[in-house]
């Protein structure tokens, strides 16, 4: 989806360009499909916490978590988030942020394991994927070559077509483990040396059979 169609009836937000608009465009598209009312976020690298004033500040509840300490009034785990992701209840958040600054795929990989799906259940999940330049090289993180079914050396992913591939096939993966399915998506990339991707998505749970 480009930029345009992502931008197209949002609320105008401060911007530090077109990577910072493209990441609030996705995560207001995913917190209206869930519902503001509804939706409890848990922000896996909140920083200093621009998608919680652009976006998440609007959820119904929140918390953030950071290796860094920051003094602000948001809740928060000071912590690595994989270990939080790994003993607290996730059952508890329907939201996921996952804005790392390179893979974010260990803890996708967390998520789907611990957080299963009842019936009729939405959630929400948001990466931001920035793997392009090891995968130019031939390579990928284990965890996102687990989940798209791929050797983790492969030549030939590092092109925007393939590394889109393999962040839907690791995701429709990780919706399965969740008892689920991907009904919607929304993605910008941006064509800088690590090749960024930035997506949404809703999960459903599976019918009953």
């Amino acid at each position: 989806m480009g930029m345009a169609a992502l931008l197209k009836g949002l609320p105008k937000v401060a911007s530090t360009g077109r990577a910072m608009a493209a990441k609030v465009a996705i995560r207001a598209k995913v917190l209206a499909e869930i519902g503001a009312a509804n939706a409890r976020v848990f922000d896996a690298f909140a920083g200093e916490g621009h998608m919680h004033k652009a976006v998440w500040s609007q959820a119904y509840d929140y918390v953030g978590c950071d290796k860094l300490f920051i003094r602000d009034d948001r809740p928060a785990f000071v912590a690595d988030n994989r270990r939080v992701l790994r003993a607290i209840d996730l059952s508890r958040y329907n939201l996921f942020d996952l804005d790392a600054y390179g893979s974010p795929w260990e803890q996708v990989c967390i998520i789907a394991n611990r957080r299963k799906l009842k019936p009729g259940e939405r959630l929400g999940l948001v990466i931001t994927e920035g793997e392009g330049m090891k995968m130019k090289m031939g390579g990928m993180s284990v965890a996102l070559a687990q989940l798209a079914g791929v050797h983790h050396f492969m030549a030939g992913a590092g092109t925007m077509t393939a590394q889109g591939e393999i962040i839907t096939r690791a995701t429709n993966r990780a919706a399965k483990m969740m008892g689920g399915a991907v009904t919607r998506r929304w993605e910008a990339s941006i064509k800088t040396g690590s090749s960024m991707h930035y997506v949404g998505f809703i999960i459903e749970a599976a019918a009953v059979q």
